[in-house]
């Protein structure tokens, strides 16, 4: 009987040890998307945008969003505005570092008349 308790305590610490390895291995952008209320909100808003700052990292800039955006080209990536749906900001990187920023209109929309 006191070999069967030994091998139970053993599986339960091996499978407590299991279950910290794997949450502390965590993908950090996806942490940050499931921290949002509603899927949209992974999105940007101007308010947020304009807290973008030369030099930020690409994951300081994922934190501000409330998540990640489709990569357009290499280093620059777009998210839609989370409230209008005629513009989004386009956010360029060299070395992992924000070096330009820019507001466009989305095709087929125009803020112009």
């Amino acid at each position: 009987m006191r070999k069967y308790n030994y091998i139970k305590c053993l599986h339960i610490g091996l499978f407590v040890g299991a279950l910290v390895i794997l949450v502390g291995c965590g993908d950090p952008i996806l942490e940050i998307e499931e921290s949002n209320a509603y899927h949209w909100q992974k999105n940007m808003n101007e308010a947020e945008f304009e807290k973008l700052k030369e030099g930020m990292s690409y994951m300081e800039v994922v934190e501000i969003a409330g998540g990640a955006e489709e990569m357009v080209k290499k280093d620059q990536y777009r998210w839609n505005d989370e409230i209008l749906m005629t513009k989004a900001y386009i956010v360029r990187f060299k070395d992992d570092k924000l070096v330009d920023k820019e507001v466009i209109d989305i095709e087929g929309y125009s803020t112009t008349k």
